[in-house]
């Protein structure tokens, strides 16, 4: 959205309409669409000559439009239409109103981040024959006609002493220098950072504390002591995009004039106001006014090139999304609706759930694994196992059922899930099984393992653990353990092997690659030889041609 306020004839920042934001008499809706991402629309009533009017304003990512349409022509229309009217490609139909007493300030501090009222510029010193960067930053001192000249643009401070814009400069230590050029021009501050009034430092052919301002701006003027040829590719820059050069005619005279010219990147768009045919303006307010409104202006359509256009979208885009998620979680909260915390906190117990589910899958599917496969291999010792088993069942405590890891399983008592079963005996907690017990434990129908499916059931389950994690390590057997662990060394050795043939084929191609350069620079040998034996071919015929008799 663009405002053009008196004496400005391009591209202006975008301003805020009195009262928007902190009227509360309109209206805010805000939602998600597919295509345009977040949306904010507001909507106010307004009189004129005793009509009423419906005023939008529909904020989106890609920028804020506004419309004023008659009331009467939208008195059953909802917000879906009347978004509509602004921007035919929405398809956002469930729009949320915005109910909160701060809304309006969060709203209105966003509409005040797209105005613009404080610029700084950068202004070179070109003398005459100076054609590289170095050159031109490495002006030590100025001349009478450029002093003039920083005379029209604005006023002389002393930074120590200055209390507005500042424009980056230092206005404490004096690092940046000791004197600016700043100027108020219709509401707006406006500092110059001068190449001749920032530090010189000596053995720099840089000047990088110079380049560090005005290298960082936008917009510079070039002002130049006579015509000498410059352009922007002198001045080697991310953000410069735009570049008002000035030659003084008869400088320190009563008839003192500027002839101006303009130079910007090829993906600036125009910018305003035109220069005068002949581009030349008297000193005096009428070439201040000209020269402030076309740098303000030249900033603005800079900001419409490819590299700041997509900075923009991202940020505005990201502003807006911060704030429809802010609006929609205070209206929940002045409604007495569920908080976005209690939500996640919700959706955190169904994940955990869906996640012990999954470990529950995993776990039964071990289980039957481990019984499948023990019971083809040990058909003979389960009598014995399950003896063994038993007894140790008899002589060790629910609470303190030992695994294989030796850990124990207290989770569930400790939480008070079920009843905790009475103190064991001092030597309980050092019983721990031989290796017959350990394999039978592993191998037996009735096993630890199997005894977590049984949880249900009275003493029997009570070694079982909420989080399988005590199952999953028991349910790997000292045979598990030992053909695990040669899968992983095999693994290992197999990626080992893949990275050594990683870098052969790398060297490889690097050969190839060098072999092919080689190649081509013997073919473009050949080839030139080629042309210059052809040339002495074709002399000799002509010398032939003409020596032979006719």
């Amino acid at each position: 959205m663009q405002i053009r306020a008196p004496g400005f004839t391009g591209p202006r920042p975008v301003t805020r309409s009195p009262g928007w934001g902190l009227d509360p008499e309109h209206h805010n809706f805000v939602g998600e669409d597919e295509l345009l991402g977040p949306v904010l629309l507001s909507v106010k009533t307004e009189t004129n000559n005793d009509e009423e009017y419906l005023r939008l304003l529909l904020r989106l990512r890609t920028g804020t439009t506004h419309d004023l349409i008659p009331a009467a022509c939208a008195n059953s229309s909802g917000p879906y239409h009347l978004a509509k009217l602004l921007n035919e490609q929405l398809t956002l139909v469930n729009w949320a109103p915005v109910m909160h007493p701060r809304c309006s300030h969060l709203i209105a501090a966003y509409d005040e981040r797209i105005i613009v009222s404080q610029f700084k510029f950068g202004v070179l010193y070109q003398r005459p024959g100076q054609i590289t960067e170095e050159q031109i930053f490495c002006n030590r001192h100025s001349s009478p006609a450029f002093d003039e000249f920083l005379h029209v643009l604005g006023q002389r401070i002393q930074l120590k002493d200055h209390k507005g814009y500042r424009g980056g400069l230092d206005t404490q230590f004096g690092q940046t220098g000791d004197e600016a050029v700043y100027h108020v021009y219709k509401d707006r501050e406006v500092m110059f950072h001068v190449s001749t009034l920032l530090p010189y430092t000596e053995n720099d052919p840089q000047q990088l504390q110079r380049k560090r301002h005005i290298g960082n701006d936008i917009v510079a003027i070039v002002f130049q002591e006579a015509n000498t040829p410059f352009s922007p590719d002198m001045i080697a820059s991310h953000f410069l995009h735009a570049f008002i050069v000035v030659q003084p005619i008869d400088p320190c005279t009563p008839d003192t004039r500027y002839k101006i010219s303009v130079a910007a990147r090829d993906d600036v768009p125009f910018f305003g106001p035109s220069l005068p045919n002949p581009p030349i303006i008297r000193r005096g307010a009428e070439l201040r006014d000209f020269l402030l409104t076309k740098l303000i202006n030249a900033e603005t359509a800079c900001y419409k090139a490819d590299k700041f256009a997509k900075l923009e979208l991202r940020t505005r885009a990201s502003l807006l999304s911060s704030l429809c998620d802010e609006l929609k979680e205070k209206t929940r909260e002045f409604l007495g609706g569920e908080s976005t915390e209690s939500v996640n906190e919700s959706h955190r117990s169904e994940s955990n759930g869906a996640g012990s589910r999954f470990i529950d899958t995993v776990r039964k599917a071990l289980i039957a694994r481990v019984r499948n496969q023990n019971q083809e291999t040990n058909n003979n010792n389960t009598n014995n196992n399950n003896n063994t088993l038993n007894g140790m069942k008899k002589s060790v405590t629910p609470t303190e059922t030992p695994t294989v890891n030796g850990r124990n399983s207290l989770s569930k008592s400790s939480i008070g899930s079920r009843k905790s079963a009475p103190p064991s005996p001092p030597s309980s907690p050092d019983i721990r099984p031989t290796r017959s017990q350990r394999m039978g434990l592993c191998s037996s129908e009735s096993s630890s393992l199997s005894s977590v499916d049984l949880g249900g059931g009275g003493g029997g389950g009570a070694g079982d653990s909420d989080t399988g994690l005590e199952s999953l390590s028991s349910a790997e057997t000292p045979q598990q353990q030992c053909a695990l662990t040669h899968e992983i060394t095999r693994l290992k050795c197999d990626k080992l092997d893949l990275l050594r043939q990683n870098v052969t084929c790398q060297r490889e191609i690097k050969r190839l690659r060098e072999k092919e350069l080689q190649l081509l620079s013997d073919l473009d040998a050949a080839s030139k030889e080629i042309l210059r034996l052809r040339g002495l071919l074709k002399d000799f015929s002509t010398c032939n041609i003409e020596g032979s008799p006719v």
